[in-house]
């Protein structure tokens, strides 16, 4: 450490000397690209005025053909173009011959005679050219001609007056630039002044030294230095605006403003406390290099891989003393061996998930198709009594593929809602074996209750065969309402209670088979649960009890 700290310290002095000859220049050259950034700034407005108006031309000249022959029509869509732009004093439409046909200003006149007009007369490119005397407005400005073509030949042009006033640059709103600069002028490549920057009238002494403005023409942007024609030490930046056609000139006090803060405000003690800001900013890289950054970056994938299981070996791997490339070495291996385990664990529960779901979704599918072949059975059977048991199978089927459905819905870790499942088969009972004269009433008071499919489905199908029964048996004393009572809840714990009622009354005596009544205690001996019937002469309720079990898994399943 002591080492590198005396190796750094003498570059630093090497610095401190060099650095008072060189820092001159250096900030000289600086403040030459800063105030050429001000510049192209500065002639971004006149870049944005003459892109709009070449796009307002081309817009213009695909409507042309429309306005042809309709002088008036054609005049009053170009004024309230002008208007609406409030940045061009004119715009008209010349054919080949340089007749005006129509313009902005109602003028028709022919500008064969013009000035600058050959040079977009033959033309099939867009141009642009810098009037100082035209025809209409009689104010320097600068013109925008586009051509109108119809396949390849050449109609006519749309023109565009640009008045110098909207190329005038704005004013500097930063006090140091504002402070050094002396002036900004537009110029076109003859050196002919466009705009420039206040009221006052532009001084030729300005220029750079046996320069004129002709001789500053350039295809890119550039900055220099030079005294001008008074003998005074500018900077000059010049940027290129329009096709080599329109520039702009910023010319600065290289002795104020930005210059003057970059080259004469620095003390010679600053070296020296340089020298020692760098010899402790050594110090403190050589260990931030060294050890604190690679164990930050170690840090930081141990809490990554804690919290998004997310590892990235750091690209400065190579670059760690041995000690904590071991470490870090250790970390990768145990890191890609913890996430290669839980992949393994989680593609084992996904495929078995997969395989579970498509085991319930096809059993689903088979027996609906038993339903089919049953309801194609109930069709070619003449029987009353042989197509109500038929119907009684089939519905017991439905209420199997119903129970199926939702297994392979489900996505509550293998847990089915016992509670929709029964809403489910309690009203497809009643709408099978509802008869629209003696309408039932049903009042339930059924919870969302989570089973596994051990108990979800017994559950399900005796409550599908409790609630056939009670609309075989329903009936109603006195004219009274026939009703159906049915509730799920949970009890104490983890005791479940389903209670289903029904009033009998005048119900006509049917002869059953029994099978019902079969179904369900064997449903309820499945479920390990206590089965209590309750006939009365009037009403017939059962009541299943049972304790919801918990998760058991095989030992084959290991």
């Amino acid at each position: 450490m002591i080492v590198m700290i005396s190796l750094a310290l003498l570059p630093v002095g090497l610095m401190a000397i060099l650095q008072t000859r060189n820092v001159t220049d250096k900030a000289r050259r600086n403040a030459e690209l800063a105030l050429l950034a001000m510049v192209e700034q500065s002639a971004l407005q006149e870049r944005l005025v003459i892109q709009r108006a070449f796009g307002l031309a081309d817009g213009i000249a695909e409507i042309a053909p429309e306005l042809e022959g309709d002088t008036e029509r054609c005049t009053a869509q170009l004024a309230g173009i002008a208007e609406r732009s409030q940045r061009f004093s004119f715009i008209g439409i010349v054919d080949t011959e340089g007749e005006m046909e129509c313009s902005s200003t109602g003028t028709q006149m022919n500008v064969r005679d013009s000035e600058n007009y050959y040079g977009f007369l033959q033309s099939s490119e867009p141009t642009i050219s810098v009037v100082s005397r035209p025809t209409v407005t009689r104010s320097p400005v600068i013109s925008v001609a586009v051509p109108i073509l119809s396949g390849e030949q050449l109609d006519g042009h749309v023109l565009i007056s640009i008045p110098h006033h909207t190329l005038a640059p704005p004013e500097q709103e930063d006090e140091e630039a504002a402070m050094a600069l002396k002036d900004i002028v537009t110029f076109n490549s003859k050196g002919e002044v466009l705009s420039f920057r206040g009221g006052e009238e532009f001084r030729p002494e300005r220029l750079p030294a046996g320069l004129n403005l002709a001789a500053l023409t350039t295809d890119t942007s550039n900055a220099f230095s030079s005294l001008n024609r008074l003998g005074q030490d500018r900077i000059y930046s010049v940027v290129p605006i329009q096709n080599g056609q329109l520039f702009v000139l910023g010319i600065w006090d290289a002795k104020s403003g930005l210059a003057e803060q970059i080259v004469g405000r620095y003390p010679q003690l600053i070296f020296p406390i340089l020298m020692w800001l760098v010899s402790l900013a050594v110090v403190i890289g050589a260990i931030h290099h060294l050890v604190l950054r690679h164990v930050r970056s170690l840090r930081r994938q141990m809490v990554r891989f804690a919290r998004d299981r997310a590892l990235q070996e750091p690209k400065t791997v190579n670059e760690m003393p041995t000690e904590l490339r071991e470490i870090q070495t250790s970390f990768s291996t145990m890191a890609y061996s913890i996430m290669q385990d839980e992949a393994n664990l989680e593609d084992a529960v996904r495929e078995k998930n997969v395989l579970i779901r498509e085991i319930h979704h096809r059993v689903k599918n088979n027996l609906q198709l038993i339903s089919s072949i049953v309801n194609m059975q109930i069709r070619n059977v003449d029987s009353p009594e042989a197509k109500e048991i038929l119907r009684r199978v089939q519905d017991r089927v439905l209420s199997l593929a119903t129970i199926h459905r939702d297994l392979y819905q489900s996505n509550s870790a293998g847990l089915v809602n016992v509670g929709n499942l029964i809403n489910e088969v309690i009203e497809k009972s009643v709408h099978i074996g509802s008869d629209q004269s003696k309408p039932v009433q049903i009042e339930s008071d059924i919870e969302d209750i989570m089973l596994y499919p051990d108990q979800a489905v017994p559950m399900s199908l005796l409550a599908a065969e409790a609630a056939t029964n009670a609309m075989k048996y329903v009936g109603a004393a006195n004219g009274r309402d026939r009703w159906i009572k049915v509730s799920f809840v949970a009890g104490e714990g983890k005791t479940r209670v389903f209670h289903l009622s029904n009033c009998v009354g005048d119900a006509p005596a049917m002869q059953g088979t029994g099978m019902g009544t079969k179904l369900i205690k064997a449903f309820a001996i499945q479920l390990d649960a206590k089965l209590d019937v309750d006939e009365q002469p009037d009403e017939y309720s059962l009541t299943v009890t049972f304790d919801a079990a918990d998760f058991i898994a095989q030992a084959e399943s290991y």
